[in-house]
């Protein structure tokens, strides 16, 4: 066994570069062959160590102990080298129910290779599930492509991150190449990026297939759509990007382009379609759009819809009058929360208690349904706003008065004036409810004396608001429940955003940014589907618990030399703690991600 090294040249540049191999010489029937076992790179090792460390890896691989030891590094490589020859080497399943005596040194028990294969598991599992295997093999991906997509879209759910980091994951961290037929430790950038743009090239009918597949397999009616949109901003300029755009950004991140993500969910949350928009594009102008591109998608498939069109939900920033007359005019319905006060809203309406802390009431005009409705939590949540905004004003005029006697201080009345203008103009929310009178004398104020009224803002602050829907035969507590739905778009961004690294976006290409996130979003139909299955078994927890749960769920490999000679090798997964147990049954899976496989490796 040695290591050798082989030029080679750069098609593009013409640069020479070298490769290492670690390389055996067999004797065959047609003389002395050498045979690669192992691709070192990269491989940073100066040349006088090569002979030690391929010396040292056959020892290990022979069970051999060695009486003068090596330098650390060149130890620590050559069981790292063992175990990835082992981990290659053909191997045969342990039939659990067949006992298998071996005598074994216990003192030279060890364990290596050991990876996270959990969550790999999990997402798997899911996409099985979710038919993703069968979808790519109607699109004629080959078997690596296949493995790759997985790659992508179980990495995007496990360890969000681009896919230079992505591909360090999977070689260092990551058991995923136990579950998968192509070996993705070696794998390169440029192999992630190329399966990118093939998701990202099917986008149509991979969408189109989950919707169906979703549909039937969880039976889902589709009588609601939800729709919102999201945006995300890029670390770079995305100067090649034409939908790469300055706006208004939900992060704070006014200072780097954007683009919007459109996204519609049915009731129980699963993604239906997505839509990438420019950054600077209002949300109303996307609604119709949206819609109407996921009806057209469902209209004359099977399962086909059980209503003739869906009701949307949708939130103010969307609900313009255009838009509930476009809604109207191609036939759909709508709940939405109105974006004013209705005009004539009956005195005489009692509000009747929905549930602990809402109360609703609802009453006709112009042929819609509006339902009042009253929450104490909005209501705190108001007054908090108010009373801090409050208590920055006083604060403020505060300062300002205090300054009237102190020397280089402002004293002059109308810079004074102008102050309290601007002090108006931030805090506009109470600035009706404040009177404020400054005393002038001569040129310069010597006195601020102001009073609150809260009565004498623009609106009670009380925690109303009112739902706006055409359904008219719907009841209160029907269109209220309806509406809160959209608390699962809210949650479905936040899960994007926050677990699923939708922000920021590191590309420049525009396929490679609009291909990041639809790899976020084929990474929600997984989530979607784990948090769907975990909440029907009474689990609750956000993917950020379940995922750290499932962090320490292993596969490794455990090597004993054998009295006998050579060292058996066992491949095999750590025991489920509870927790794990508990998520596996709940998702109806099995609790040992990789049977146990057995090598057996004699000294030479």
């Amino acid at each position: 066994m040695y290591i050798r090294a082989k030029e080679k040249k750069n098609k593009a540049s013409g640069k020479s570069y070298y490769t290492y191999e670690l390389v055996e010489s067999r004797r065959t029937d047609k003389g002395p062959r050498q045979v690669t076992l192992l691709n070192l790179n990269p491989f940073d090792v100066d040349s006088k160590h090569w002979k030690s460390l391929s010396k040292r890896i056959e020892e290990i691989l022979g069970g051999q102990q060695r009486l003068i030891p090596l330098d650390d590094h060149i130890e620590t490589l050559a069981r790292h080298y063992a175990m990835l020859l082992v981990k290659q080497q053909t191997s045969h399943q342990v039939n659990t129910n067949e006992p298998d005596y071996q005598s074994v040194d216990v003192h030279g028990l060890e364990s290596g290779e050991s990876r996270s294969i959990g969550q790999e598991h999990v997402g798997m599992q899911a996409m099985k599930e979710l038919g993703f295997f069968d979808l790519f093999s109607q699109l004629e991906f080959d078997q690596a492509a296949m493995d790759l997509a997985s790659l992508l879209i179980i990495g995007r759910l496990i360890h969000p991150s681009s896919e230079r980091e992505l591909r360090r994951y999977a070689k260092q961290e990551s058991g995923l190449n136990d579950l998968v037929k192509t070996d993705i430790s070696n794998m390169t950038n440029n192999a992630l990026y190329e399966t990118s743009d093939l998701l990202f090239e099917h986008k149509e009918e991979i969408e189109q297939f989950l919707r169906q597949h979703a549909k039937a397999k969880f039976r889902l009616g589709e009588s609601i759509i939800l729709y919102d949109l999201t945006n995300t901003y890029f670390e770079g300029d995305a100067a090649y990007c034409d939908k790469a755009r300055h706006g208004h950004s939900k992060e704070k991140r006014n200072d780097r382009p954007l683009v919007t993500l459109g996204l519609v969910l049915d009731e129980h949350g699963f993604p239906k379609a997505s839509q990438v928009y420019e950054g600077n594009v209002t949300e109303s102008r996307t609604l119709m759009d949206m819609v109407s591109k996921v009806h057209a998608r469902a209209r004359d498939q099977q399962p086909s819809l059980l209503v003739q069109k869906p009701t949307v939900v949708i939130d103010a920033g969307i609900a313009t009058e255009e838009n509930l007359s476009a809604l109207k005019d191609n036939g759909f319905a709508y709940i939405v929360v109105s974006r004013s006060k209705p005009k004539d809203v009956p005195e005489d309406l009692q509000l009747v208690e929905l549930k602990d802390g809402i109360k609703v009431k609802s009453f006709e005009q112009n042929g819609e349904l509006f339902l009042h409705c009253q929450s104490e939590a909005k209501a705190a949540k108001e007054n908090s706003i108010i009373t801090r905004a409050r208590e920055r004003v006083e604060k403020e005029l505060t300062y300002l008065r205090q300054g009237l006697t102190i020397k280089r201080r402002l004293k002059k009345y109308d810079k004074i004036q102008q102050r309290i203008g601007r002090i108006r103009q931030k805090n506009s929310r109470v600035s009706a409810g404040f009177e404020i009178k400054v005393v002038r004398q001569g040129d310069n104020a010597v006195d601020i004396i102001w009073n609150f009224d809260h009565q004498k803002l623009s609106k009670a602050y009380d925690g109303s608001y009112f739902l706006r829907t055409s359904r008219t035969d719907l009841s209160d507590p029907q269109i209220w429940s309806i509406y809160v739905m959209l608390t699962t778009v809210e949650d479905a961004f936040r899960c994007l955003k926050d677990e699923l690294g939708l922000r920021p976006n590191f590309h420049r290409k525009p396929e490679r940014i609009e291909g990041h996130i639809f790899i976020t979003v084929l990474a929600y139909h997984l989530l979607q589907y784990i948090r769907y299955k975990l909440t029907k078994a009474g689990l609750s927890h956000r993917w950020k618990t379940i995922r750290t749960w499932l962090a320490t769920h292993r596969i490794q490999t455990t090597s004993l030399p054998r009295e006998q000679g050579g060292v058996i090798h066992i491949r095999h997964c750590t025991s489920p703690t509870i927790e794990q147990q508990q998520v596996y049954s709940a998702l109806e899976i099995n609790n040992t991600p990789v049977k146990p496989r057995k090598t057996v490796t004699q000294q030479k």
